[in-house]
């Protein structure tokens, strides 16, 4: 008697498209640092993405903590969803309080002002954007 084997398909990736952004991204500067011959810039992408995806697969495991799937970006449920948004709160507002420094120092410094300056206005407007999103949820 013959076995027939079915393989189980899913549409799911094995990583979020999060996960899958941040490494895209880190490869292709690999990529575009090794063309500019930057071996060193090029080592430390490809071992950035590396480890990304590294964390991230291993945040999938069935028995991985809630502390690991949320450093990895990796929720299972909504209840790890709400925890990472309180947790990518903190974050942006630390973001915020360090761009408004930066702006500081790059116009005492007069150095980098106009790239300081548009980082601060883009983390306002998406500040903004977020917090009318947020409010329209509720």
């Amino acid at each position: 008697m013959r076995k027939c084997f079915t393989l189980k398909t899913t549409k799911r990736s094995p990583i979020s498209t999060v996960n899958i952004a941040l490494a895209g991204t880190l490869f292709a500067g690999a990529i575009v640092t090794a063309l500019t011959q930057n071996w060193f810039g090029a080592f430390l992408f490809v071992a950035g993405g590396a480890a990304g995806l590294g964390a991230a697969l291993y945040a999938r495991r069935p028995d991985s903590r809630d502390i690991t799937r949320l450093n990895a970006i990796e929720y299972r449920d909504e209840r790890d969803r709400v925890l990472a948004k309180e947790g990518f709160a903190a974050v942006g507002a630390a973001a915020l309080i360090l761009s408004i420094i930066e702006v500081v120092l790059a116009i005492v410094f007069n150095q980098l002002v106009a790239l300081a300056c548009a980082q601060v206005f883009v983390l306002c407007i998406v500040w903004g954007i977020a917090n009318s999103i947020a409010v329209r949820r509720s």
